[in-house]
């Protein structure tokens, strides 16, 4: 007799290569096996140690074979990982706006931080170069990102400054009322002026078209 010498057939399975945002959940992987012969029943899955809360970055999508009739011996396999590209996810921190009187202390500034995943300890604070010496007029209120766990690294940040508004404040200048005699030489005139800030050197004079 002769020898007949049935070698083992190639096989091979390939998982395809996915893309998601930070904080998202890993999409269905997928793949193919191309190769398998009589209809042996040979599936495979696709997995990743990649979950919602990895760091930004590229990790293998593995696949694995599922044998339950045990037909893998009669082939030589050959395993092509996909891979799974995490991208920074979007998040934006914007400043509220707000206004106060030319003279008084700045408010306390406020914001929204929208995007944040996985419960990141993200937070922000808001600042404006103005002071109570600072005119009339509009300044930006600047966000600025807190990040004591180092996520920052997994978002593409857009901050969206505020505007403080300064208005003038009311100031007042009041004449006092006085009296003399006729044909006498007018009095010194007085006033009071109430809402100087800044003690701004703001005087005033008082005078009549009295003779």
């Amino acid at each position: 007799n002769g020898t007949l010498t049935i070698n083992p057939a190639p096989l091979t399975v390939t998982a395809d290569s996915f893309v998601r945002l930070y904080g998202d959940a890993n999409p269905t992987f997928t793949g193919a096996i191309t190769g398998v012969k009589n209809g042996d029943n040979i599936t495979a899955t696709f997995g990743t140690v990649a979950d919602p809360t990895s760091p930004v970055g590229t990790y293998p999508i593995v696949p694995v074979l599922i044998d339950p009739t045990g037909k893998l011996g009669n082939y030589t396999v050959t395993s092509n990982n996909g891979a799974l590209l995490i991208n920074p996810a979007p998040l934006s921190v914007a400043a509220a706006d707000a206004s106060r009187v030319y003279g008084d202390p700045n408010p306390v500034f406020s914001g929204t931080i929208n995007g944040i995943k996985n419960s990141d300890n993200i937070t922000a604070t808001y600042a404006s170069i103005a002071d109570p010496a600072s005119p009339v007029g509009l300044y930006p209120i600047v966000p600025t990102l807190i990040d004591p766990a180092g996520k920052l690294g997994n978002y593409l940040v857009t901050p969206i400054n505020g505007t403080l508004t300064i208005t003038p404040a009311p100031l007042t200048v009041q004449a006092n009322d006085a009296t003399r005699a006729v044909g006498a030489p007018d009095p010194v005139f007085t006033g009071t002026i109430t809402g100087i800030k800044n003690s701004d050197s703001i005087t005033a004079t008082y005078s009549t078209t009295a003779t």
